[in-house]
């Protein structure tokens, strides 16, 4: 079995005259995010994987969630992942070498929240920082397709903390 945490970006800014794909995170996306990898790191979830959009506002959630739960293996940049399809998510997936397990993938809405909805059991609200664990019944990462078997394991977003 392969498990997938599907984790959107953390709350950003939008300052104006900045790029979309150059916006930071502000103050809440930042603590948010480490937050997201102690619950992780509490959770037991501890990625074998980082894998991440190249935007900066999802680059930056993943180096927190890391830094959050003490993950200190590669964060690999994917450019497919900045405001992805479906398809591009599922593209991205299959890509994963066969040695890890445990994967967090970091990205951006609509794309993850309509694939944590798709594999994540019911998942229909995807705020930023929100992740759903999921669990493939495949051997290979690249045997995931969209109608591979799947279950919605886990579901978390800062707003449950309060």
């Amino acid at each position: 079995m392969k498990s997938l945490i599907v984790l959107r970006h953390g709350k950003s800014d939008q300052p104006v005259g900045v790029a979309d794909f150059d916006r930071p995170l502000n103050k809440r996306g930042n603590r948010e995010a480490i937050r997201t990898g102690e619950v992780l790191a509490e959770r037991d979830l501890i990625p074998d994987l980082i894998v991440t959009s190249t935007a900066n506002r999802a680059y930056s959630t993943a180096r927190l969630v890391a830094e959050g739960c003490s993950y200190s293996g590669d964060i690999v940049p994917v450019d497919d992942l900045y405001l992805p399809t479906l398809a591009a998510i599922l593209a991205s997936v299959r890509c994963i070498s066969e040695v890890y397990a445990r994967v967090v993938i970091v990205g951006h809405n609509p794309g993850f929240g309509m694939f944590a909805s798709k594999f994540g059991s019911g998942v229909d609200h995807f705020p930023t920082c929100a992740w759903a664990h999921i669990g493939f019944d495949v051997e290979f990462w690249g045997e995931i397709s969209q109608t591979t078997r799947s279950d919605g394991l886990d579901f978390w977003y800062p707003k449950l903390d309060d």
